[in-house]
């Protein structure tokens, strides 16, 4: 296995440890919490592997703005209640999958890490998705 694979896989632990850890809390340690600030990093250093794009580009600008836009709407959804805060992450998720896709990325992605993109983002969208429900019920 390919170590940028591994390395994929790795990332999406703390968002499975810390989601089984909201639905079996352990005394004193607020995973739901852990989970939306993990949550917040990921989705900026996604959005960061985006940067190199730009000087590939004879107009930058949209994609700068959409790179930049994903991260600082993420820290922003931190001061909403928490069910907000996850339903705005799982959304900036899918905007970052789209935005690939929208910005003709794929295109640029070698086949097995757009397969790997896909396979973490909805790992991470099923995630968000499942502590959301959680919340609500």
């Amino acid at each position: 296995m390919p170590a940028l694979h591994i390395l994929g896989y790795l990332g999406l632990l703390p968002f499975l440890a810390l989601s089984l850890l909201t639905f079996f809390p352990l005394p004193g340690f607020d995973a739901l919490a852990m989970f939306q600030r993990y949550s917040a990093i990921i989705l900026g250093f996604m959005a960061g592997v985006l940067w190199p794009v730009w000087s590939q580009r004879l107009s930058v600008w949209p994609l700068a703005v959409f790179a930049v836009s994903l991260p600082v709407l993420s820290f922003l959804a931190g001061f909403l209640p928490q069910g907000a805060t996850l339903t705005v992450e799982l959304l900036l998720f899918v905007a970052l999958r789209l935005g690939e896709r929208w910005f003709e990325l794929d295109q640029q992605y070698h086949p097995a890490y757009l397969q790997l993109r896909k396979q973490l983002t909805a790992v991470v969208v099923g995630c968000h998705a499942a502590l959301l429900l959680f919340l609500l019920l």
